[in-house]
């Protein structure tokens, strides 16, 4: 009776406090949403756009061939005759199509690519095979043309149409599931929704540690250790409302990016894997972090601190969790460092459910490395949290 009193004060502040549910609730909702927006191109694997010019010091068969080949490559490609623009730039050599066929040892290139100091990798990747591909097709068309297989009356389209029917390639891409399982791409949001989810929940931490200092400069912690209640059932009460949080920003925001992804353009997220696995993760992801976020809040004393502490916490949590920076693309050497985050385990297992249509059995290691965190975590807070409790003194006030 007295632990569902506690349930329903922290309910009653948490619905008093504007601040806490837009912090609960709308950021991460707005993140989940942001996010899916900002890396669906990247994530379903859509080429960004790049905007080339392209500079040729002769005009022959072979150059002009190029040009069209790479036309159909890039997006955007402008031929100019200087090299005073700020594009991205392939400028190809006075000698192009003598050093068309030349073996790879040369030094002796057949091009230049000039890219912007600010362009990103993906935007040089992509002109870079945009090109090495462009200077194969227009090697072959040198090879059918010397064997008399292109036909100089043939126009430069129906030229590259042959070429292209030669260089051409159909490739379907499957996914691996966790039991071995082959079965069609993981849609974009498969990818971004889990992790901005999972940030969200670890957010509990900041309201959590600002209604704990609420109540002790107020006075309730005092009078409610004066009432008899014994250490453990306050911390049960501290914990329990925001784990039923948790789980209930799971439920919503999945619901809520199952139902509008679509309707605004997005990939659509599909549920893949057992509901009971759901629970299961979900039921862990929400008391790993109720419970780290009980155990920041026990040690901050003042408001600040907890802004500092809880935002820092969480941002470097995800940071090196694999949130912010897909761990794939991290060395080996951070991605060991990455394995050691509950945030990482949190997304590695609903990456398992999600993308590798896996079940309960398969997100259990995650599930219960999250379970030996919260029970840590929650152990350390209930000591410090019992110290602070010994320790508040009546005082008069005048």
């Amino acid at each position: 009776m007295r632990l569902w009193a506690l349930l329903s004060k922290e309910w009653r502040l948490l619905c008093r406090d504007i601040h806490a549910l837009a912090v609960l609730f709308l950021m991460p909702l707005t993140f989940v949403l942001l996010m899916a927006f900002a890396l669906s191109d990247l994530n379903s694997g859509t080429p960004a756009t790049a905007s080339v010019s392209l500079l040729q010091h002769a005009d022959d068969a072979d150059s002009r061939f190029f040009a069209a080949a790479l036309a159909e490559q890039i997006t955007v490609l402008t031929t100019v005759t200087d090299t005073t623009n700020n594009l991205t730039q392939v400028v190809t050599d006075k000698n192009f199509s003598e050093l068309l066929n030349q073996e790879a040892t040369s030094t002796l290139p057949q091009l230049q690519l000039i890219f912007p100091a600010s362009t990103v990798p993906v935007l040089r990747q992509q002109v870079r095979s945009a090109v090495i591909l462009s200077l194969a097709q227009t090697r072959l068309h040198a090879f059918l043309s010397a064997n008399e297989m292109l036909s100089d009356e043939q126009s430069l389209t129906e030229q590259l149409a042959i070429v292209r029917q030669q260089t051409d390639s159909t490739i379907t891409e499957l996914d691996l599931g966790t039991k071995g399982q082959v079965f069609g791409q993981a849609s974009a949001s498969q990818h971004s929704v889990p992790a901005w989810l999972i940030f969200g929940m670890f957010f509990v931490m900041l309201p959590m540690a600002n209604t704990l200092l609420a109540e002790q400069q107020s006075g309730t912690l005092l009078r409610l250790k004066s009432a008899g209640l014994p250490p453990l059932t306050l911390a049960l009460g501290k914990c329990l409302p925001y784990f039923m949080i948790n789980l209930l920003q799971f439920a919503l925001l999945l619901t809520v990016s199952y139902l509008l992804l679509p309707v605004l353009g997005l990939a659509p997220l599909q549920f893949n894997g057992s509901p009971v696995a759901y629970l299961v993760l979900a039921s862990s992801i929400a008391l790993c972090s109720s419970c780290f976020g009980f155990l920041i809040a026990s040690l901050v004393r003042s408001n600040e601190q907890a802004l500092m502490l809880s935002g820092g916490c969480n941002i470097i949590l995800a940071a090196v969790g694999g949130i912010m920076v897909p761990t794939v693309v991290m060395p080996e050497a951070m991605q060991q460092v990455a394995a050691l985050s509950p945030m990482n385990w949190a997304l590695e297992g609903c990456l398992t459910l999600l993308t590798g249509h896996g079940d309960i059995v398969d997100i259990m290691p995650s599930a219960l490395k999250l379970v030996l965190f919260a029970l840590s975590s929650f152990a350390l807070a209930y000591f410090i949290y019992k110290y602070k409790m010994s320790r508040i003194k009546w005082t008069a006030i005048y």
